[in-house]
């Protein structure tokens, strides 16, 4: 609690962790007393929050209106209805391979006395996905009913999510490489192209408008790739 006069600025220290603000009149004065509506702030370690108050008179009751400068946890309305989220930090963590399936080539050069070289193009389209996992919640404050409020936020989690990465969720890209394969003389070989798409794993922590903090496991893709395998066939009988 500190003592703020008309006209000046004041600065009060305070621990870092979830903090209620507001402004009240020191002194009444003819029934017109006053005061602000309460707001409720998360002050990071070595954060600064800056607020400014205007008043607002009125025939029996002034009334203070206080407002938090450039507040980073109260975005603009969506308009979608759902909970909106701020993204505190991105923790990435290990990178998974997920098995898509394999593309075959048969080279036959049984019949020729020299050996061959061909090149293959491999080629694949992918798409940018984004998943989140189940959440695991830390209350700093504010009433939390917290599963319901974190399954209206997810769309917002994955927009804030896509803006914190600087990724394109939804983005369809194309991977392509060559390939030179040297086939011998009198030889059948089998090309086994073994797709796999690429996942980053990570953590993001979340806050939602309720001051309650949540930690979201996610996955989003980041690319995919091939294992190459050449297997002799000549034996077989159609290679």
């Amino acid at each position: 609690m500190g003592l703020l006069r008309a006209g000046r600025e004041a600065i009060f220290p305070v621990p870092s962790g979830p903090h209620r603000v507001q402004l009240r009149w020191a002194f009444s004065l003819m029934g017109r007393a006053g005061q602000s509506e309460a707001l409720q702030i998360l002050v990071g370690p070595g954060e600064v929050v800056r607020f400014d108050s205007e008043v607002l008179a009125g025939p029996w009751v002034n009334r203070i209106l206080l407002r938090r400068l450039g507040d980073p946890s109260m975005p603009e309305p969506s308009g979608s209805g759902a909970a909106d989220a701020r993204v505190l930090g991105v923790t990435q963590m290990r990178r998974i391979e997920e098995l898509l399936g394999e593309d075959v080539r048969l080279i036959d050069n049984r019949a020729s006395p020299a050996p061959v070289t061909r090149s293959l193009k491999a080629s694949r389209e992918w798409t940018r996905t984004l998943t989140l996992g189940e959440d695991r919640s830390e209350t700093l404050g504010g009433n939390v009913s917290a599963n319901l409020l974190w399954l209206s936020a997810k769309g917002s989690i994955e927009a804030e999510l896509q803006r914190t990465l600087s990724l394109a969720i939804g983005s369809t890209h194309l991977f392509e490489e060559e390939i030179g394969v040297t086939v011998p003389e009198r030889t059948a070989v089998r090309i086994v192209l073994g797709w796999k798409r690429i996942w980053q794993c990570g953590e993001a922590r979340v806050l939602l408008p309720d001051r309650s903090v949540h930690i979201v496991p996610y996955q989003v893709v980041v690319s995919v790739t091939f294992d190459q395998k050449i297997q002799d066939v000549t034996s077989l009988p159609n290679g």
